[in-house]
């Protein structure tokens, strides 16, 4: 927890800064599992009669398989708004604090593991003019985690006493799971007094019309990526 992750500015504390600031650290990650493994695979002669045959031997002996998995929690983000034609010296009256959306309720309520129903829009409320800054608390939010699995197989060809190859096949998000990275978090208002947000996702009869509007991921990251290692090794 902590009221800036910068540290570039002093700030006054006092019950207003703790108020509006003092939240979860932008770099906080709840869960973080992480685990390595290495698994080398038994002989061939170890487990077939046959196991003296030659080219069996060099087909299924020497193979190893290892990898890292890991889940993590993603990190917290605070949602904001914009409203045409006006800045935040017109809520607050000053340029040295901004406005916060007021949160009226659960911003993850009736959200899914859709792409386009990531946030509440009915959580948030526009501020009134002359609001002092204070509202939805800093960081009240986490962004999507992860689910990765990175794992290679890998074969040693010995050539002679001293000299082998190396053969590899790596896999980065090896089952190609949809890891999304962001959420689209500032609601755009047309005016200050009109308090019906401009950038919703959905129309009013529930039909999708807006794929970039609040609430919806803003960004993937990378697919199953595959590449293959050879090296001689003497």
């Amino acid at each position: 927890m902590d009221t800036t992750d910068t540290f570039t500015t002093a700030i006054r504390f006092d019950s207003n800064t703790h108020t509006g600031l003092y939240g979860p650290c932008g770099f906080d990650v709840p869960s973080n599992f992480v685990a390595n493994y290495v698994y080398p695979f038994p002989k061939f002669a170890s487990w077939v009669k046959a196991g003296n045959n030659g080219i069996a031997k060099a087909f299924l002996n020497d193979w190893q398989i290892s990898g890292q998995t890991s889940f993590l929690s993603g990190t917290p983000f605070t949602p904001g708004f914009s409203v045409a034609g006006a800045s935040g010296v017109n809520f607050t009256g000053t340029p040295s604090w901004g406005p916060a959306l007021l949160c009226v309720r659960d911003p993850r309520t009736g959200t899914s593991d859709s792409p386009y129903n990531r946030l509440n829009v009915a959580a948030f409320a526009l501020p009134a003019v002359g609001s002092i800054g204070l509202g939805c608390s800093r960081n009240l939010v986490y962004g999507p985690g992860t689910n990765d699995w990175d794992m290679s197989l890998q074969k040693n060809v010995p050539l002679k006493e001293r000299a082998r190859l190396l053969l590899r096949g790596e896999a980065f998000n090896v089952f190609n799971h949809t890891q999304f990275s962001g959420v689209r978090s500032s609601l755009t208002y047309g005016s200050i007094t009109n308090p019906v947000p401009t950038n919703l996702p959905y129309n009013s009869s529930g039909q999708l019309v807006n794929i970039n509007g609040f609430g919806t991921v803003s960004g993937v990251r990378a697919a199953r990526v595959l590449q293959l290692v050879a090296k001689f090794e003497f």
